[in-house]
Protein backbone atom coordinates (compact mmCIF):
# COMPACT_ATOMS: atom_id res chain seq x y z
CA UNK A 1 0.00 0.00 0.00
CA UNK A 2 1.03 3.61 -0.48
CA UNK A 3 1.68 5.84 2.49
CA UNK A 4 1.38 9.59 1.97
CA UNK A 5 3.38 11.88 4.25
CA UNK A 6 1.54 14.95 5.54
CA UNK A 7 3.94 17.39 7.19
CA UNK A 8 2.19 19.59 9.74
CA UNK A 9 2.91 23.32 9.60
CA UNK A 10 4.72 25.14 12.38
CA UNK A 11 2.94 27.78 14.44
CA UNK A 12 4.72 30.52 12.48
CA UNK A 13 3.52 29.11 9.16
CA UNK A 14 -0.18 28.92 9.98
CA UNK A 15 -1.68 30.69 13.01
CA UNK A 16 -5.10 29.19 12.18
CA UNK A 17 -3.72 25.68 12.53
CA UNK A 18 -2.12 26.64 15.84
CA UNK A 19 -5.44 27.95 17.13
CA UNK A 20 -7.32 24.81 16.11
CA UNK A 21 -4.70 22.53 17.65
CA UNK A 22 -4.92 24.48 20.91
CA UNK A 23 -8.70 24.02 20.90
CA UNK A 24 -8.31 20.30 20.23
CA UNK A 25 -5.86 19.93 23.09
CA UNK A 26 -8.14 21.84 25.45
CA UNK A 27 -11.09 19.59 24.58
CA UNK A 28 -8.89 16.51 25.00
CA UNK A 29 -7.87 17.59 28.49
CA UNK A 30 -11.56 17.79 29.46
CA UNK A 31 -12.25 14.13 28.64
CA UNK A 32 -11.24 12.72 32.08
CA UNK A 33 -13.75 15.00 33.79
CA UNK A 34 -16.35 14.04 31.20
CA UNK A 35 -15.71 10.37 31.88
CA UNK A 36 -15.98 10.92 35.61
CA UNK A 37 -19.39 12.49 35.03
CA UNK A 38 -20.87 10.13 32.42
CA UNK A 39 -18.74 6.96 32.51
CA UNK A 40 -15.77 5.71 30.51
CA UNK A 41 -17.84 4.36 27.64
CA UNK A 42 -20.70 6.88 27.50
CA UNK A 43 -21.85 8.22 24.10
CA UNK A 44 -20.93 11.71 25.35
CA UNK A 45 -17.27 10.65 25.17
CA UNK A 46 -17.62 9.61 21.53
CA UNK A 47 -19.27 12.93 20.77
CA UNK A 48 -16.37 14.83 22.32
CA UNK A 49 -13.90 12.69 20.34
CA UNK A 50 -15.73 13.69 17.16
CA UNK A 51 -15.41 17.39 18.06
CA UNK A 52 -11.68 16.99 18.64
CA UNK A 53 -11.25 15.03 15.43
CA UNK A 54 -12.90 17.76 13.36
CA UNK A 55 -10.55 20.38 14.77
CA UNK A 56 -7.53 18.21 14.04
CA UNK A 57 -8.73 17.73 10.46
CA UNK A 58 -9.34 21.45 10.01
CA UNK A 59 -5.91 22.24 11.46
CA UNK A 60 -4.28 20.20 8.70
CA UNK A 61 -6.33 21.50 5.77
CA UNK A 62 -6.05 25.12 6.97
CA UNK A 63 -2.47 25.09 5.66
CA UNK A 64 -2.78 22.23 3.13
CA UNK A 65 -6.24 22.13 1.50
CA UNK A 66 -5.22 19.16 -0.67
CA UNK A 67 -3.55 17.21 2.16
CA UNK A 68 -5.86 14.21 1.94
CA UNK A 69 -5.97 13.79 -1.82
CA UNK A 70 -4.54 10.33 -2.60
CA UNK A 71 -2.52 11.54 -5.59
CA UNK A 72 0.22 9.28 -6.92
CA UNK A 73 3.74 10.59 -6.69
CA UNK A 74 3.43 12.34 -3.32
CA UNK A 75 6.14 11.81 -0.73
CA UNK A 76 5.77 8.66 1.29
CA UNK A 77 6.60 4.97 1.47
CA UNK A 78 5.26 1.83 -0.19
CA UNK A 79 4.73 -1.44 1.64
CA UNK A 80 4.01 -4.85 0.09
CA UNK A 81 0.36 -5.36 -0.83
CA UNK A 82 -2.18 -3.58 -2.97
CA UNK A 83 -0.68 -0.29 -4.11
CA UNK A 84 -4.12 1.18 -4.77
CA UNK A 85 -4.68 1.34 -1.01
CA UNK A 86 -3.57 4.52 0.76
CA UNK A 87 -2.52 5.34 4.31
CA UNK A 88 -1.75 8.76 5.77
CA UNK A 89 1.42 9.33 7.78
CA UNK A 90 1.22 12.52 9.85
CA UNK A 91 4.65 14.10 10.38
CA UNK A 92 4.15 16.11 13.56
CA UNK A 93 6.40 18.18 15.81
CA UNK A 94 7.33 16.21 18.96
CA UNK A 95 4.98 18.27 21.13
CA UNK A 96 2.04 17.42 18.85
CA UNK A 97 2.70 13.69 18.45
CA UNK A 98 0.59 12.73 21.45
CA UNK A 99 -2.60 14.19 20.00
CA UNK A 100 -5.09 11.57 18.74
CA UNK A 101 -4.61 12.16 15.01
CA UNK A 102 -6.56 9.00 14.18
CA UNK A 103 -9.68 10.88 15.37
CA UNK A 104 -9.56 13.20 12.35
CA UNK A 105 -13.07 13.78 11.05
CA UNK A 106 -14.11 15.67 7.93
CA UNK A 107 -17.68 16.30 9.01
CA UNK A 108 -18.98 13.20 7.23
CA UNK A 109 -16.93 10.30 8.55
CA UNK A 110 -13.70 9.47 10.32
CA UNK A 111 -10.73 9.13 8.00
CA UNK A 112 -9.89 5.92 9.86
CA UNK A 113 -13.01 4.33 8.37
CA UNK A 114 -11.34 4.42 4.95
CA UNK A 115 -7.59 4.49 5.50
CA UNK A 116 -4.91 3.74 8.12
CA UNK A 117 -3.39 6.70 9.98
CA UNK A 118 -0.04 6.82 11.78
CA UNK A 119 1.90 9.66 13.41
CA UNK A 120 5.62 10.24 13.86
CA UNK A 121 8.22 12.99 14.06
CA UNK A 122 9.70 11.67 10.80
CA UNK A 123 8.48 10.54 7.39
CA UNK A 124 7.24 7.07 6.52
CA UNK A 125 10.50 5.98 4.84
CA UNK A 126 12.48 3.65 7.09
CA UNK A 127 15.72 5.58 6.58
CA UNK A 128 14.22 8.80 7.96
CA UNK A 129 14.31 7.71 11.61
CA UNK A 130 17.95 8.68 12.09
CA UNK A 131 20.00 6.04 13.91
CA UNK A 132 20.03 2.65 12.24
CA UNK A 133 18.47 -0.22 14.18
CA UNK A 134 18.37 -3.98 13.68
CA UNK A 135 14.68 -3.90 12.75
CA UNK A 136 15.45 -1.42 9.94
CA UNK A 137 17.81 -3.92 8.31
CA UNK A 138 15.18 -6.65 8.56
CA UNK A 139 12.46 -4.51 7.04
CA UNK A 140 14.69 -3.25 4.22
CA UNK A 141 15.58 -6.82 3.30
CA UNK A 142 11.88 -7.70 3.28
CA UNK A 143 11.05 -4.81 0.96
CA UNK A 144 13.73 -5.97 -1.48
CA UNK A 145 12.52 -9.56 -1.30
CA UNK A 146 15.66 -11.11 0.20
CA UNK A 147 13.85 -14.12 1.67
CA UNK A 148 17.06 -15.98 2.54
CA UNK A 149 18.33 -13.05 4.58
CA UNK A 150 14.99 -12.76 6.34
CA UNK A 151 14.97 -16.41 7.34
CA UNK A 152 18.49 -16.11 8.72
CA UNK A 153 17.32 -13.51 11.23
CA UNK A 154 14.43 -15.35 12.79
CA UNK A 155 12.29 -18.45 12.88
CA UNK A 156 8.94 -17.13 14.03
CA UNK A 157 8.24 -13.72 15.58
CA UNK A 158 7.85 -13.86 19.34
CA UNK A 159 5.71 -11.58 21.50
CA UNK A 160 6.74 -11.10 25.12
CA UNK A 161 3.76 -10.61 27.41
CA UNK A 162 4.65 -8.29 30.28
CA UNK A 163 2.10 -8.04 33.09
CA UNK A 164 2.04 -4.76 34.95
CA UNK A 165 1.56 -3.92 38.59
CA UNK A 166 -1.95 -4.38 39.94
CA UNK A 167 -4.23 -5.90 42.51
CA UNK A 168 -5.02 -9.60 42.35
CA UNK A 169 -8.33 -9.11 40.55
CA UNK A 170 -6.66 -6.88 37.95
CA UNK A 171 -3.86 -9.40 37.48
CA UNK A 172 -6.42 -12.06 36.58
CA UNK A 173 -7.79 -9.76 33.88
CA UNK A 174 -4.29 -9.28 32.52
CA UNK A 175 -3.92 -12.99 31.94
CA UNK A 176 -7.32 -13.16 30.29
CA UNK A 177 -5.83 -10.63 27.89
CA UNK A 178 -2.88 -12.95 27.26
CA UNK A 179 -5.27 -15.81 26.63
CA UNK A 180 -7.21 -13.72 24.10
CA UNK A 181 -4.04 -12.81 22.21
CA UNK A 182 -2.84 -16.41 22.21
CA UNK A 183 -6.21 -17.64 20.94
CA UNK A 184 -6.20 -15.04 18.15
CA UNK A 185 -2.74 -16.12 16.98
CA UNK A 186 -3.59 -19.82 17.24
CA UNK A 187 -6.71 -19.37 15.09
CA UNK A 188 -4.69 -18.09 12.12
CA UNK A 189 -3.71 -20.52 9.35
CA UNK A 190 -0.09 -21.53 9.78
CA UNK A 191 2.27 -20.67 12.61
CA UNK A 192 2.71 -16.89 12.46
CA UNK A 193 3.91 -15.88 15.93
CA UNK A 194 4.43 -17.11 19.47
CA UNK A 195 3.22 -15.48 22.65
CA UNK A 196 5.73 -15.91 25.46
CA UNK A 197 4.67 -15.67 29.12
CA UNK A 198 7.84 -16.06 31.22
CA UNK A 199 7.90 -17.29 34.77
CA UNK A 200 8.96 -13.91 36.16
CA UNK A 201 9.28 -10.42 34.70
CA UNK A 202 11.52 -7.97 36.54
CA UNK A 203 13.09 -4.74 35.29
CA UNK A 204 16.49 -6.38 34.98
CA UNK A 205 15.15 -9.36 33.04
CA UNK A 206 13.21 -7.09 30.70
CA UNK A 207 16.22 -4.89 29.99
CA UNK A 208 18.45 -7.91 29.36
CA UNK A 209 16.12 -9.95 27.17
CA UNK A 210 13.72 -7.55 25.45
CA UNK A 211 15.66 -7.54 22.16
CA UNK A 212 15.20 -11.32 21.89
CA UNK A 213 11.56 -10.62 21.00
CA UNK A 214 9.93 -8.85 18.07
CA UNK A 215 7.10 -7.38 20.14
CA UNK A 216 6.68 -6.25 23.74
CA UNK A 217 3.07 -6.36 24.92
CA UNK A 218 2.51 -4.65 28.26
CA UNK A 219 -0.77 -5.29 30.06
CA UNK A 220 -1.96 -3.12 32.92
CA UNK A 221 -5.15 -1.39 34.09
CA UNK A 222 -6.42 0.69 31.16
CA UNK A 223 -9.03 2.58 33.17
CA UNK A 224 -6.81 4.02 35.88
CA UNK A 225 -3.27 5.38 36.23
CA UNK A 226 -0.59 3.17 37.79
CA UNK A 227 -0.11 3.49 41.52
CA UNK A 228 3.04 2.68 43.44
CA UNK A 229 2.30 0.13 46.14
CA UNK A 230 3.00 0.95 49.76
CA UNK A 231 5.69 -1.69 49.79
CA UNK A 232 7.43 0.05 46.88
CA UNK A 233 10.47 -1.80 45.61
CA UNK A 234 10.19 -4.28 48.50
CA UNK A 235 6.79 -5.54 47.38
CA UNK A 236 8.30 -8.92 46.50
CA UNK A 237 9.41 -9.30 50.11
CA UNK A 238 5.92 -8.46 51.36
CA UNK A 239 4.52 -11.11 49.04
CA UNK A 240 7.06 -13.65 50.28
CA UNK A 241 6.10 -12.96 53.88
CA UNK A 242 2.41 -13.23 53.05
CA UNK A 243 2.99 -16.59 51.36
CA UNK A 244 4.94 -17.84 54.38
CA UNK A 245 2.01 -16.91 56.59
CA UNK A 246 -0.44 -18.79 54.38
CA UNK A 247 1.05 -22.24 53.74
CA UNK A 248 -2.23 -23.54 52.34
CA UNK A 249 -2.17 -21.14 49.34
CA UNK A 250 -0.43 -23.67 47.06
CA UNK A 251 -2.98 -26.35 47.95
CA UNK A 252 -5.84 -23.96 47.13
CA UNK A 253 -4.28 -23.04 43.78
CA UNK A 254 -3.84 -26.73 43.00
CA UNK A 255 -7.49 -27.40 43.80
CA UNK A 256 -8.93 -24.44 41.89
CA UNK A 257 -6.46 -24.46 39.00
CA UNK A 258 -5.31 -21.64 36.72
CA UNK A 259 -5.91 -21.19 32.99
CA UNK A 260 -2.45 -19.73 32.48
CA UNK A 261 0.77 -19.64 34.41
CA UNK A 262 0.75 -16.75 36.85
CA UNK A 263 3.81 -14.57 36.51
CA UNK A 264 5.52 -14.18 39.84
CA UNK A 265 8.51 -12.24 41.03
CA UNK A 266 11.72 -14.08 41.82
CA UNK A 267 13.04 -12.38 44.99
CA UNK A 268 16.64 -13.25 44.18
CA UNK A 269 16.41 -11.81 40.70
CA UNK A 270 14.58 -8.77 42.04
CA UNK A 271 17.42 -8.13 44.48
CA UNK A 272 19.95 -8.49 41.66
CA UNK A 273 17.91 -6.04 39.61
CA UNK A 274 18.15 -3.46 42.36
CA UNK A 275 21.90 -4.00 42.73
CA UNK A 276 22.39 -3.67 38.98
CA UNK A 277 20.32 -0.51 38.90
CA UNK A 278 22.33 0.98 41.74
CA UNK A 279 25.57 0.09 39.96
CA UNK A 280 24.50 1.65 36.66
CA UNK A 281 23.64 4.82 38.55
CA UNK A 282 27.12 4.81 40.11
CA UNK A 283 25.98 4.13 43.60
CA UNK A 284 22.75 6.14 43.56
CA UNK A 285 19.89 3.79 44.49
CA UNK A 286 17.03 3.69 42.02
CA UNK A 287 13.82 5.30 43.18
CA UNK A 288 10.30 5.21 41.85
CA UNK A 289 9.65 8.18 39.60
CA UNK A 290 13.20 8.67 38.30
CA UNK A 291 14.87 7.63 35.09
CA UNK A 292 17.74 8.67 32.89
CA UNK A 293 15.46 10.36 30.44
CA UNK A 294 12.73 11.64 32.72
CA UNK A 295 9.17 11.19 31.65
CA UNK A 296 6.67 12.76 33.96
CA UNK A 297 4.41 9.73 34.08
CA UNK A 298 1.19 9.67 36.11
CA UNK A 299 1.12 9.23 39.87
CA UNK A 300 4.89 9.51 40.28
CA UNK A 301 5.76 6.66 37.91
CA UNK A 302 8.15 7.05 35.03
CA UNK A 303 7.40 4.14 32.77
CA UNK A 304 5.90 0.70 33.02
CA UNK A 305 5.21 -0.22 36.63
CA UNK A 306 6.07 -3.84 37.44
CA UNK A 307 5.53 -5.56 40.74
CA UNK A 308 9.02 -4.71 41.95
CA UNK A 309 9.36 -1.22 40.51
CA UNK A 310 9.16 0.81 37.30
CA UNK A 311 11.18 0.43 34.13
CA UNK A 312 11.46 3.35 31.75
CA UNK A 313 11.74 3.30 27.94
CA UNK A 314 15.11 5.05 28.30
CA UNK A 315 16.37 2.17 30.46
CA UNK A 316 15.29 -0.40 27.89
CA UNK A 317 16.91 1.57 25.09
CA UNK A 318 20.34 1.97 26.69
CA UNK A 319 21.84 -1.07 25.02
CA UNK A 320 19.56 -1.25 22.00
CA UNK A 321 17.27 -3.66 23.81
CA UNK A 322 13.95 -2.46 22.42
CA UNK A 323 12.23 -4.62 19.81
CA UNK A 324 10.53 -3.03 16.80
CA UNK A 325 6.93 -3.05 18.05
CA UNK A 326 5.72 -1.99 21.51
CA UNK A 327 2.06 -2.37 22.49
CA UNK A 328 1.27 -0.69 25.79
CA UNK A 329 -2.22 -1.65 26.89
CA UNK A 330 -2.20 0.69 29.85
CA UNK A 331 -3.67 3.96 31.00
CA UNK A 332 -3.39 6.79 28.38
CA UNK A 333 -0.01 5.47 27.19
CA UNK A 334 -0.20 7.18 23.79
CA UNK A 335 0.30 10.61 25.36
CA UNK A 336 3.13 10.03 27.79
CA UNK A 337 4.96 6.90 26.61
CA UNK A 338 4.75 6.72 22.81
CA UNK A 339 7.30 9.37 21.92
CA UNK A 340 9.69 8.11 24.62
CA UNK A 341 9.61 4.52 23.34
CA UNK A 342 10.26 5.72 19.79
CA UNK A 343 13.15 7.92 20.96
CA UNK A 344 14.55 4.90 22.83
CA UNK A 345 14.72 2.86 19.63
CA UNK A 346 11.35 1.20 18.96
CA UNK A 347 9.90 1.34 15.46
CA UNK A 348 6.20 1.46 16.21
CA UNK A 349 4.18 2.18 19.33
CA UNK A 350 0.55 1.24 19.91
CA UNK A 351 -1.16 2.75 22.91
CA UNK A 352 -4.34 4.06 24.46
CA UNK A 353 -5.44 7.67 23.97
CA UNK A 354 -8.15 7.65 26.65
CA UNK A 355 -9.02 5.45 29.65
CA UNK A 356 -11.01 2.34 28.70
CA UNK A 357 -12.41 -0.66 30.56
CA UNK A 358 -10.49 -3.93 30.52
CA UNK A 359 -12.93 -5.89 28.33
CA UNK A 360 -12.72 -3.65 25.24
CA UNK A 361 -8.96 -3.36 25.85
CA UNK A 362 -8.62 -7.14 25.72
CA UNK A 363 -10.81 -7.35 22.64
CA UNK A 364 -8.82 -4.71 20.78
CA UNK A 365 -5.53 -6.42 21.58
CA UNK A 366 -6.68 -9.79 20.25
CA UNK A 367 -8.19 -8.19 17.12
CA UNK A 368 -5.00 -6.23 16.46
CA UNK A 369 -2.71 -9.27 16.66
CA UNK A 370 -5.09 -11.28 14.53
CA UNK A 371 -4.98 -8.61 11.81
CA UNK A 372 -1.21 -8.30 12.14
CA UNK A 373 -0.88 -12.07 11.83
CA UNK A 374 -2.87 -12.04 8.60
CA UNK A 375 -0.11 -9.99 6.98
CA UNK A 376 -1.24 -6.41 7.43
CA UNK A 377 1.15 -3.67 8.51
CA UNK A 378 0.72 -2.06 11.91
CA UNK A 379 -1.35 0.80 10.51
CA UNK A 380 -3.68 -1.56 8.67
CA UNK A 381 -3.98 -3.85 11.68
CA UNK A 382 -4.87 -0.89 13.89
CA UNK A 383 -7.61 0.22 11.49
CA UNK A 384 -8.95 -3.32 11.07
CA UNK A 385 -9.09 -3.89 14.83
CA UNK A 386 -10.77 -0.52 15.41
CA UNK A 387 -13.52 -1.16 12.84
CA UNK A 388 -14.16 -4.70 14.07
CA UNK A 389 -14.37 -3.47 17.66
CA UNK A 390 -16.91 -0.87 16.52
CA UNK A 391 -18.99 -3.66 14.96
CA UNK A 392 -19.01 -5.52 18.29
CA UNK A 393 -19.62 -2.62 20.66
CA UNK A 394 -21.50 -0.16 18.46
CA UNK A 395 -20.47 3.15 16.82
CA UNK A 396 -21.25 5.20 19.94
CA UNK A 397 -18.84 3.22 22.11
CA UNK A 398 -15.58 5.24 22.30
CA UNK A 399 -13.30 2.20 22.66
CA UNK A 400 -12.92 1.71 18.90
CA UNK A 401 -11.10 5.05 18.74
CA UNK A 402 -9.21 4.56 21.99
CA UNK A 403 -5.96 3.36 20.36
CA UNK A 404 -3.45 5.16 18.16
CA UNK A 405 -0.29 4.32 16.22
CA UNK A 406 2.96 6.26 16.48
CA UNK A 407 6.08 5.57 14.45
CA UNK A 408 6.18 3.40 11.34
CA UNK A 409 2.69 2.21 10.51
CA UNK A 410 4.35 0.45 7.58
CA UNK A 411 5.79 -2.31 9.76
CA UNK A 412 4.46 -5.86 9.28
CA UNK A 413 4.89 -8.89 11.50
CA UNK A 414 6.92 -10.53 8.70
CA UNK A 415 9.35 -7.61 8.72
CA UNK A 416 10.29 -8.01 12.36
Amino acid sequence: MRWIDIVLPTSEMCPESTRLLAEARGLLEQIPALQDRHGLDAPAIASRMEQIGRRLFDAVVAQQPEAFRPDAGRDGATTPGKIDRVGYHIVAPPEQMGLPWHWMHNGVSYLLEKTPIATAAHGSHVGEAGQQRLWMQRQTESLFGDAAAQDSHRDRPEILFVPGHGKDEIRRLMFREAEGIDDALAALPGAVARLRIPGAVTPGLLAARAMLYQVLHFAAPTSQPPEVSQAGEQRWLAGLMAAAGNPDADAIDELVGNDLEIVGIDPVEAALDQALEAYTRRGVPARVGTSAGGGGGPEGTDGWLLDDGPIAPEHLGRDGCLPPLVFSNSWCSLHWLGRRFLDAGASTFMGTAIPVFSRPARLFASLFYEALGRGGCAGEAHRDAALRLRERLGPEHPAWLAYGVQGFGTLRLADL
